[in-house]
């Protein structure tokens, strides 16, 4: 026992040795205790105007202290109408059947239609009366003067009539039997009730009634052309709801503007509010009376006018109220709430702020600049009214025409949860009572509740149940005043879902920030996603580029894929489908109307118009047997409708809009509607015509006189997909790749010119078009009356003396202007691949250009248009692997913005676009080793060796636009030269026009890393060069020579010294 006793007192021996924690120190008690006697009043002695509140003057029940005193809530009353007022009136008016209107679907839904069965009163309707006690709205009424009136006359002709028919009346004896017959009366029967009185004589039964119309018979009407309208659509049936619906836009009469404020009626601001932030673990923020006496030392204050906000620090506040004074204030300035519209900053006053401010908040406030706040209350007076507002706290919920408490809410912190959309809400908090309404409450509801609103306003509150005055919480129960009426400084105020204000939102325990989770989640998204600097841009992957083929062209109308226009197998389900076309119908669209085309021209359209397409057409699905042959048995479905919008290159931004809006009129089987620029048609659009498309220059109305002689580029690779496209007559646009038409329409002459290395399928497509061409009236290509059209096989190498005299020019100056392969012994079965290059915010990426109607199953010899390198944002990037020959190729820096104004590269811009062009350079190096590889396996499978044959890797070079060679311009079908970029190209006296440069070459004046000082004085700078830094790539001896100092000096200095020695010494 002695070892047990000592083992505890040296167990106990350590407490002795540390010293006593002095967290007490730094908490408001101590502030408030380590302040003189002298400026903390008594509140005994009652000296101080402004009374504390603390838990040891409280008159409560008990007497008990507040940890162990059960808090004290208000009666949990049922409030109802002691006036009257409107409220029957109102009520009386509800429909008979009333449901409230569901809101999360659009209105041109049929299901919502279905589910709103409200019920709108019509007219009184009488209910005929089959009879009443004296049958005088059955029978006609005559009065007792109109039968004395009448007088009854006879003559002789009425008695002779008298005697004739009496005859007839006499009858023999025997025809009648007279027999006498007993009856017993029974007397003491009762009279019986008549029937009709007793029904008369009801009450109950209605004389009238008021109709009800439901309206289900036309919603059903409704719906049901809906359904049938949206059988043939893909659209949901929202959008069909809304395409059909129609606006009189003349009925819109606007408002007219008055310079008046507008006045809102319960509006939950005023033009003074002072709000005070109070509490220890969820600080409330009340609104107090406007005036110095409220303002104490111990809290914070939120002072807000329409002009200014102010943040009022008491001295002895704690770190919530005023982390949360803070927060309301700014998100007041942010949010323009509580009817500010002028503040932009938030005016802090404290003890120790400047006079100015001092003196404009207590001014506001009735006081002065030498106005001093009242003393702070006890150390835990924030934890007792904190609880005491919570506890008195009263919210109700609008129920017929009464105000019904919510218990799981009556004397607590609201939780978001109670807000139901359906419902309506009144909370009472004291010198705040808001009427709150769900956006899909009833409008009953709503006017109920703001007329029980009003009348709990203005009736005397009761708070003798409660610990405290919600109205003035600052005055001890003792002393302050528990019944009475409302202040006028008060807020009588009305609410609607998600417009709250941020003093009704502080009441709520957990209501939720949105702004704060979004934030959150974005940060959180930035921090997972790590965004290189540019300067450590990586190159694309060169393999992927390279393995990724481009897919078959497929066109998706109706959920249904319809390929190339002619027939599709879907691999998933094994079946075929065969598209078949049943009619189509050509409209020339402009901003002044639409005019349908003929059926013999509806082929020719024009490069400066826009046209309307209707395609009729059918599916028909066949499918597989088990041996995976084609089934005998086929499905036709239902006859389709599809609309093409085509554009031109050269139409204008209005006749592009009315060809959009013309589609729709248009459009009576609600089908679908594709938008078609001209060079992009898909295989589906092209093999309407069957080859006979032809793209005219100009516009359908041109009346000028045409020339004789017009050239044609041949466009598709499929003989049903074949087109033409007129361009300038000039030689220039030969191509040894491809075929060209050269018209004469005074000779009827067609002249279809083969390239050198034409493959077959493009010779093909040459010559049907040239026969649908050839079939053409005479009002679109002019032949002359009467001759029969001509067409001439010119290949390259031996075109006849009456071509080159179309052509207007000759065989040798021909050779000049395009770039001839006749002599090249290279083959020339692949297709050219195009893709740009462009730095994201994540990484470089590469995109590859393909044709809308390529074919993967032949080569195509010239896919890519000029357009698609010179329509992008400039300076852009590509990669044009041409077979034998890999580009770069470079834009340029315009000298014009997007807007009109003049363009100057920043230095950054600069420096950005360096990092992209040394990462596309280090790409297509990596993409010519790989397509070597690439090759070398082929020919190895081709020769049937295991060993790969050894395959020179390509040399890329850079090209920049403006300045192209002719063996770059030859692997587009047209290629127009643009003055406008070569000018500014020369400008910059750093290329040559046709120049070509050795990729490697350039990469290595990128990657340099050290310059003279002569070479970065000059201008322009070295490719790679930061205009920002150019004084890291001077040596020691340069940099100590030109700046007068050594590196470390000079990034010892602040930045602007740095600029300054820069600028002196000609490097920024």
């Amino acid at each position: 026992m002695e070892r047990m006793s000592a083992l505890e007192t040296s167990s106990q021996q350590w407490r002795g040795r540390v010293t006593q924690s002095d967290a007490a120190k730094f908490t408001v008690a101590h502030k408030i205790a380590s302040q003189s006697a002298s400026n903390v009043p008594s509140l005994l002695s009652g000296g101080s105007p402004h009374v504390t509140v603390t838990p040891d003057l409280l008159s409560t029940p008990t007497g008990s202290p507040l940890a162990e005193r059960k808090k004290r809530s208000p009666c949990q009353k049922i409030f109802k109408s002691k006036t009257g007022g409107n409220i029957p009136s109102i009520l009386n008016k509800s429909s008979p059947v009333t449901s409230r209107k569901d809101f999360r679907r659009s209105f041109s839904s049929p299901n919502d239609n279905e589910k709103n069965d409200v019920a709108i009163e019509g007219t009184s309707v009488s209910v005929p009366q089959a009879d009443d006690e004296t049958f005088d709205a059955f029978f006609t009424r005559t009065t007792i003067e109109s039968v004395q009136d009448e007088t009854l006359t006879l003559g002789e002709e009425d008695l002779d009539h008298i005697s004739e028919t009496a005859s007839q009346l006499s009858l023999e004896e025997d025809d009648f039997v007279i027999k006498r017959r007993s009856v017993r009366v029974n007397r003491r029967q009762g009279t019986t009730r008549n029937p009709l009185r007793a029904l008369a004589a009801r009450e109950d039964i209605k004389a009238e009634y008021t109709e009800v119309k439901m309206g289900v018979g036309e919603r059903e009407l409704r719906r049901m052309k809906v359904e049938e309208l949206s059988k043939a659509s893909p659209m949901a049936v929202e959008a069909l709801a809304g395409l059909a619906s129609k606006e009189n836009f003349s009925a819109v009469a606007l408002k007219k503007v008055e310079n008046n404020p507008i006045v809102r009626e319960m509006a939950p601001y005023s033009s003074l509010m002072l709000l005070q932030v109070k509490g220890r673990r969820h600080a409330q923020t009340r609104l107090v009376q406007p005036i110095k006496s409220s303002i104490n030392q111990g809290d914070d204050f939120i002072l807000i006018t329409p002009t200014d906000v102010f943040h009022y620090k008491g001295e002895f506040a704690n770190v919530i109220e005023r982390a949360k004074a803070a927060e309301i204030g700014q998100y007041i300035l942010q949010q323009k709430d509580m009817g500010i519209n002028t503040a932009k900053n938030l005016i802090e006053v404290d003890e120790n702020s400047s006079s100015e401010r001092k003196k404009r908040f207590w001014s506001l406030l009735g006081g002065e600049s030498s106005t001093v706040a009242n003393a702070s209350g006890a150390a835990d007076e924030d934890g007792y009214v904190e609880a005491s507002l919570v506890a008195a706290n009263k919210i109700y919920e609008v129920q017929e025409d009464s105000l019904l408490p919510v218990p799981e809410a009556w004397g607590q912190m609201p939780k978001y949860e109670i807000l139901n959309s359906d419902k309506v809400l009144v909370f009472d908090f004291g010198a705040e009572l808001y009427v709150w309404a769900g956006k899909r409450a009833c409008g009953d509801e709503r006017k109920v509740g703001l007329a029980l609103a009003r009348e709990l306003w203005e009736e005397t509150y009761d708070y003798s149940d409660c610990d405290i005055n919600p109205i003035m919480p600052m005055t001890p129960l003792s002393q302050a005043e528990l019944k009475g009426s409302r202040p006028e400084w008060g807020l009588c105020a009305k609410l609607t879902e998600n417009v709250e204000t941020i003093l009704f939102k502080e009441k709520f325990i957990d209501w939720p920030d949105t702004a704060q989770q979004s934030r959150i989640k974005e940060v959180k998204k930035d921090l997972n996603r790590y965004v290189p600097p540019v300067s450590e841009l990586q190159p694309c992957d060169a393999s992927v580029m390279l393995e990724t083929l481009p897919l078959e062209p497929d066109l998706v109308l109706e959920m249904s894929h319809l390929g190339r226009g002619v027939e599709y197998y879907d691999e998933e389900e094994r079946r075929l489908l065969s598209i078949s076309t049943n009619d189509y119908k050509v409209w020339h669209v402009s901003e002044y109307g639409k005019v349908l085309v003929e059926a013999d021209v509806n082929n020719h359209l024009f490069a400066g118009d826009t046209y309307v397409v209707r395609w009729y057409y059918l599916v028909t699905a066949t499918g597989r047997t088990l041996k995976g042959e084609p089934s005998k048995h086929n499905v036709t479905g239902r006859s389709r409708v599809a609309y093409f919008f085509w554009q031109g290159r050269g139409s204008s931004v209005s006749d592009k809009g009315a060809s959009a809006l013309m589609t729709v009129e248009l459009d009576e089987e609600r089908g679908p509607h594709i938008r078609v620029s001209m060079g992009t048609e898909p295989p589906a659009f092209l093999n309407l015509f069957k080859g006979g498309l032809v793209i005219h220059m100009g516009h359908h109305e041109d009346t000028s006189e045409k020339n004789s002689c017009r050239l044609y580029v041949v466009r598709g690779e499929v003989e049903n997909e074949g087109h033409l496209v007129e361009v300038d007559l000039d030689a220039m646009h030969l191509r040894s790749r491809g075929c060209l038409m050269l018209v004469n329409s005074i000779s009827s002459t067609i002249h279809l010119w083969h390239g050198a290395k034409a493959l077959r399928h493009t010779r093909k497509v040459g010559s049907t078009v040239a026969q649908r061409l050839s079939q053409a009236p005479e009002s679109v290509m002019g032949w002359k009356a009467g001759s029969s059209v001509k067409i001439k096989e010119q290949f390259e190498g031996a075109e006849s003396r009456d071509f080159w005299e179309d052509l207007g020019t000759s065989a040798r100056n021909a050779k000049n202007k395009y770039f001839s392969l006749l002599e090249d012994e290279h083959t020339y079965d692949w297709t050219p691949r195009v893709w740009h290059l462009a730095a994201t915010p994540d990484s470089f990426q590469a995109t590859e250009l393909i044709s809308s109607y390529r074919s993967t199953s032949v080569p195509n010899p010239l896919p890519i248009l000029q357009q698609d390198l010179y329509s992008v944002p400039q300076p852009a990037l590509f990669i044009v692997d041409g077979g034998h020959r890999v580009w770069v190729w470079q834009g340029w820096w315009p000298a014009e913005s997007s807007e009109g104004e003049d363009f100057s590269a920043t230095g950054s811009a600069v420096l950005r676009f360096n990092f992209a062009r040394r990462a596309a350079l280090e790409t297509v190096l990596e993409y010519c080793k790989l397509k070597a590889k690439a090759q070398a396996k082929i020919l190895a499978a081709k020769n049937y060796k295991k060993v790969e044959v050894d395959v020179d890797v390509v040399e890329p070079y850079l090209v920049v636009g403006g300045m192209e060679p002719l063996e770059f311009t030859s692997l587009f079908p047209v290629w127009m030269p643009r003055e406008d970029v070569t000018t500014i190209q020369e400008k910059e006296c750093r290329w040559k026009p046709g120049g070509q440069y050795l990729v490697s070459d350039i990469l290595a004046q990128l990657s340099r890393t050290c310059y003279s000082i002569a070479e970065l004085t000059a201008r322009p700078l070295p490719d790679g060069a930061d205009p920002l830094h150019l004084e890291v790539y001077l040596s020691e001896e340069e940099f100590s020579k030109a700046l007068g100092m050594t590196r470390d000096e000079f990034y010892s200095l602040q930045t602007w010294k740095q600029t300054e020695i820069k600028k002196k010494a000609n490097l920024f």
